[in-house]
């Protein structure tokens, strides 16, 4: 486990551009497991390092780019100036709505016919018999009950007096 970590160090100081530190190892068998470890990652870093392709752009690079991006913008323009009658729609129909309230406005208010007073006469009269009935329904129920009430406190004083008249 310990030579995986010296692995890794090894790795990360080659990565790193530092020279990797001599490893000290009691065992001469990890100590040349290290030691050839790190001469093979040295040599693949050389030959991975000589090898990288230089980037190189060609001088009309950027021509062709910016010709292309002036190009694009271009359809974007034309069709800004196809769809321009677009923006004028809203004024036609404010227009017009304008004119349909104005023209609403002079007729004046819708008049309804004028209806008979002598049709209404019958619901008025059923109104005003319900009303005067909702007033003495609840009399004329609550009178009995409140008459039976009436007897039986009676009846119950009656009782104690009796009750207390007997008693010795």
């Amino acid at each position: 486990m310990k030579a995986w970590f010296a692995k890794m160090r090894i790795s990360a100081a080659l990565d790193g551009g530092r020279r990797p530190a001599a490893w000290r190892q009691r065992k001469t068998s990890v100590w040349d497991e290290l030691s050839g470890f790190e001469q093979e990652m040295a040599a693949l870093d050389r030959a991975l390092k000589q090898s990288a392709p230089k980037p190189h752009a060609p001088p009309s690079l950027h021509n062709s780019i910016m010709r292309a991006v002036r190009a694009a913008e271009r359809p974007g323009a034309r069709a800004r100036g196809e769809l321009s009658f677009l923006r004028w729609l809203p004024v036609p129909v404010i227009a017009a709505l304008a004119f349909m309230m104005v023209s609403h406005a002079a007729r004046g208010p819708v008049r309804l016919p004028a209806q008979h007073t002598e049709q209404l006469s019958v619901p008025i009269t059923a109104l005003q018999v319900g009303g005067e009935m909702a007033r003495a329904v609840p009399s004329a129920v609550v009178n009995p009950l409140a008459d039976e009430l009436k007897n039986l406190n009676r009846d119950l004083d009656n009782t104690a007096q009796f009750l207390l008249a007997s008693l010795p």
